[in-house]
Order: C-alpha cells, then sequence, then structure tokens
C-alpha cells in the first residue's frame, strides 16, 4: 500500500483496491476506525475514477457499509449499500450473484433498523438468486439460508428459520469443516432458534463448537468470540447456569469496552445479557447500573420506538421491579409494549413477552384486571407460534 501511495497517489485505482484489501483485514481485527478511513479512501477514489454507478464503486460502498454497520453507524450504511443495490440492479440485474449480496448486505443494516420485513423480501431474493445460480450446498448459498434466518427469527418464524439454519450448518460443515469460522457462524445462528424454540441442551453443544472455533482462530478478545461468549450464556442462564453464564458474559463486556467504547450498540447488549444474570443471582444494584447504560445507549444509537431500545426497557424495568420500584417499571414497560406493536404486531412472540413483563408489574401495583388481560393475550400468542411443550408457555400460564 505504501508502495502504491508513492507511486500512484492516493486517489489512483490501484491504491483503492490496497486500502479495501488492508481494511478487509482491519476489520477482521477487530479494528472498525481504522478500516473506516481506509475505505472512505477507496470510495472517494473509485466515485472519482469511475463514478458512483459503477461495479467497482458499488463494491466499496458496499465494503464501507459493513464497517459503519459495525460501528453502529446504520443510517448511513443503509444510504451506501441502496446506493450499491442501484448500481447493481442496473449493471447485472436482479438474478446476479453481484446483486444478491447487496441485497443481503442491505437486508442485514434494514434488520439492525428493524425493518424486518423489507429485509426478508430482499433476503428471498438473494436466497432464489443463489440457489439457481450455486445450488443449495454452495457457501454463498449457505450464507443467505443463514441471512434470511436470523430475520425469520426476529418475526417469529421460528421453524422456518430452523430449517433454513440447518441446511447452513450442513454446508458449512461440508464444505469448511466443524472448527471454521463460517461453521461457528451457523452453529451460533442455528443455537439462537433452538434457544427460543426452548430446546437448550442442544443449542449449547452447537454454542460449545463456536466458542470453541472462535477461540482458536480470533483468540478470547476479539468481538467474534464476544459474541459467542453472549450467546452461550444466554443458553447458560436458561438452564440455570448462572455462574458459568456470568463468567463469560463479563468476557464478551471487556471484549466490547475494549473494541467499540461504552456507548456502542453492541456494548449495550453485552452490558443488557450480563445484568439480566446479575439479576437472576440477585445482584440487582449491579444490574441495575448496567441496564442504565445500555438504556442510554440504546435511546441515543436507535432512538425510543427501535426493539433494541425496548428491549433496554424490559430488562431495566424486570430489574426495578425486583428492587421495588414499580411506578418507574411501569412506564418502561408501557413503552416496550407500545414499541413491540408497532414493530412486529399483536400476534409476535417479543409482544407477548412485553405483554407478559407489564403484567407482573401491574400485579404487584394491584391492578389485577389489567394484568389477568395481559397474560391472556400473551398466551394466546405464544400458543400460536410457539411448540405445546415450550417453557415460554408454561411460565405465563402459571403467572
Amino acid at each position: 500500500m505504501k508502495s502504491d501511495e508513492k507511486n500512484f497517489g492516493e486517489a489512483h485505482p490501484t491504491t483503492a483496491v490496497r486500502y479495501s484489501n488492508l481494511a478487509t483485514v482491519l476489520k477482521d481485527l477487530g479494528e472498525y476506525e481504522a478500516a473506516k478511513t481506509l475505505l472512505e479512501k477507496a470510495v472517494k477514489s473509485d466515485e472519482k475514477n469511475f463514478g458512483e454507478a459503477h461495479p467497482t464503486t458499488a463494491v466499496s460502498y458496499s465494503n464501507l457499509a459493513t464497517v459503519l454497520k459495525d460501528l453502529g453507524e446504520y443510517e448511513a450504511a443503509k444510504t451506501l449499500l441502496e446506493k450499491a443495490v442501484k448500481s447493481d440492479e442496473k449493471n447485472f440485474g436482479e438474478a446476479h450473484p453481484t446483486t444478491a449480496v447487496s441485497y443481503s448486505n442491505l437486508a442485514t443494516v434494514l434488520k439492525d433498523l428493524g425493518e424486518y420485513e423489507a429485509a426478508k423480501t430482499l433476503l428471498e431474493k438473494a436466497v432464489k438468486s443463489d440457489e439457481k445460480n450455486f445450488g443449495e450446498a454452495h457457501p454463498t448459498t449457505a450464507v443467505s439460508y443463514s441471512n434470511l434466518a436470523t430475520v425469520l427469527k426476529d418475526l417469529g418464524e421460528y421453524e422456518a428459520a430452523k430449517t433454513l439454519l440447518e441446511k447452513a450448518v450442513k454446508s458449512d460443515e461440508k464444505n469448511f469443516g466443524e472448527a471454521h469460522p463460517t461453521t461457528a457462524v451457523s452453529y451460533s445462528n442455528l443455537a439462537t432458534v433452538l434457544k427460543d424454540l426452548g430446546e437448550y441442551e442442544a443449542a449449547k453443544t452447537l454454542l460449545e463448537k463456536a466458542v470453541k472455533s472462535d477461540e482458536k482462530n480470533f483468540g478470547e478478545a476479539h468481538p467474534t468470540t464476544a459474541r459467542s461468549y453472549s450467546n452461550l450464556a444466554t443458553v447458560l442462564q436458561a438452564l440455570g447456569e448462572y455462574e458459568a453464564a456470568k463468567t463469560l458474559l463479563e468476557k464478551a463486556v471487556k471484549s466490547a469496552e475494549k473494541n467499540f467504547g461504552e456507548a456502542h450498540p453492541t456494548t449495550a447488549v453485552r452490558y443488557s445479557n450480563l445484568a439480566t444474570v446479575l439479576k437472576d443471582l440477585g445482584e440487582y444494584e449491579a444490574a441495575k447500573t448496567l441496564l442504565e447504560k445500555a438504556v442510554k445507549s440504546a435511546e441515543k444509537n436507535f432512538g425510543e420506538a427501535h426493539p433494541t431500545t425496548a428491549r433496554s426497557y424490559s430488562n431495566l424495568a424486570m430489574v426495578l421491579q425486583d428492587l421495588g420500584e414499580y411506578e418507574a417499571a411501569k412506564t418502561l414497560l408501557e413503552k416496550a409494549v407500545k414499541s413491540a406493536e408497532k414493530n412486529f404486531g399483536e400476534a409476535h412472540p417479543t409482544t407477548a413477552r412485553s405483554y407478559s413483563n407489564l403484567a407482573m408489574v401491574l400485579q404487584d401495583l394491584g391492578e389485577y384486571e389489567a394484568a389477568l388481560e395481559y397474560l391472556a393475550k400473551a398466551v394466546a400468542i405464544f400458543e400460536k407460534v410457539l411448540p405445546p411443550c415450550h417453557p415460554n408457555i408454561a411460565t405465563v400460564k402459571n403467572n
């Protein structure tokens, strides 16, 4: 790269390629700001040399957008990816593999912004394209299966998500082996769906494989490993293994603070996850402190109506409930319910959980009729979308 800057200058296409290549490595190492700087140079060069509609520029837009996404700059990432999609559709058509990649990239950002139906539509196009161009067993198709499955999961379509992720795992194990980072991601994705379906032991087994792979390939402090720690910890928590979950989440928090800083959305998620375990261990004040940080971050990065913010409201409210701060808890949960109804509709599992959480606080406040009304709604939703033996159904019925 230094040679190219000397021989061609920073604005030359060859130098831009070097910037992009190095940025990809820096991104994988978790050095997002450095990657962003290089990719901004690449974009500037490509726009100057090729124009905004050129395929080369579209690739640079996509590369920069993936880093902006990792940094929590979702709107900026969305804007770049919309340009990339427009360029690819014009230059290659909707069924081309390059366009499918842009669809997937844009969809992952839309998902982070809570635009789930739009993300689903794009990913269905990507899957259709990849199955046609590569076949079901190809690694590229497996990635599209995983991406679509994560959106289906957010929409409460768990069985459909599970089917796609089982295909992705089968493909990755065949193409890369069990210890490869790509396979580890598929293990984690499938495990999160199994967890939502109440299949905790199966989820735990997959996540232990993912953690082992990530520690070997990236080390304990890498964001990818931290994500696997966090995923495994949430399953251990569901199984009642709180101390083990706490240990993993403390590692995940340490990694996030180092790599992203305290105000980043990823760090906020780690705070929330650790706080829910601290709550289960009776460490309420420590949990409250972390969740207040998570709420502050989510409100800043997403706004009050976003699903991520609503989840932080719910988590903080549950701790406030344990501390006897019922009115404050009620206020937060009413916000969470409003957000869930807006983003998912009244028949979604996330909405059902919000109803159930609010009902518990209303009960503590002596508002029994309202509590029963919300619990009845929650039971009806869970019975509709979850397997009959799922623990959420029994819990809400008992309440």
